[in-house]
């Protein structure tokens, strides 16, 4: 018998077969449904009032008072507490007298008052902080006196407005005085006692 050409026939049926339950595999085979990605819009920050936004810290280095003046040289911090940039901030800010006989609203820092501009920052990136530092003047013939028995005293009031991009401004009104930083209580400058400068000088936030 032609055992060739029988191989050959048996060897191309095995082919086949092995091909038809390749391919029934395959074809049974579970082919799993790929799921459309879903894309979530990025969602905005709600927007935080700029007192919450910002940290104000302040530090007094003198106070020189000369014939006309009262001359407070201060340092100031700025730290942003968001996870977000911080961008167009001013700050402004002026050196007052407090008086008893004038109302609280004239003489500390609020919406209705328009303060000088003494800084502006571009950005504050996230919890991060920026430093300024510069001087504010007093005209002693603007100031108001406080009497004390034959003493007359002056109670320089700082008052800072800052504004940016969040709502509302950050407003503070800092009573200066003589005393040691964190101590808590300050004293008054006595304007009897002629042109000198003062060193350390303290600040308490009135509230």
């Amino acid at each position: 018998m032609p055992w060739l050409p029988i191989g050959g026939a048996l060897a191309l049926l095995a082919l086949l077969i092995a091909g038809l339950f390749a391919w029934r595999r395959r074809r049974d085979a579970y082919v799993p449904e790929i799921e459309r990605p879903v894309i979530v819009p990025p969602t905005r920050p709600e927007p935080v009032a700029l007192a919450e936004a910002l940290q104000l810290r302040v530090e007094h280095d003198k106070l020189i008072r000369s014939a006309a003046f009262a001359t407070l040289k201060y340092r100031m911090t700025l730290i942003n507490r968001t996870d977000t940039a911080l961008s167009d901030i001013s700050v402004g800010l002026d050196l007052a007298s407090a008086h008893a006989g004038a109302p609280m609203e004239e003489q500390i820092a609020t919406d209705a008052g328009a303060l000088e501009k003494r800084h502006a920052i571009a950005r504050i990136a996230p919890r991060q902080s920026v430093t300024l530092e510069g001087q504010v003047q007093l005209p002693l013939a603007q100031a108001h006196v406080i009497r004390q028995g034959r003493y007359p005293l002056l109670v320089p009031l700082m008052r800072v407005g800052i504004e940016g991009p969040a709502e509302g401004a950050l407003l503070k009104t800092f009573v200066v005085g003589q005393g040691a930083p964190g101590g808590g209580r300050v004293q008054p400058f006595r304007l009897d006692e002629g042109p000198r400068s003062y060193a350390p000088i303290a600040q308490r936030e009135l509230a």
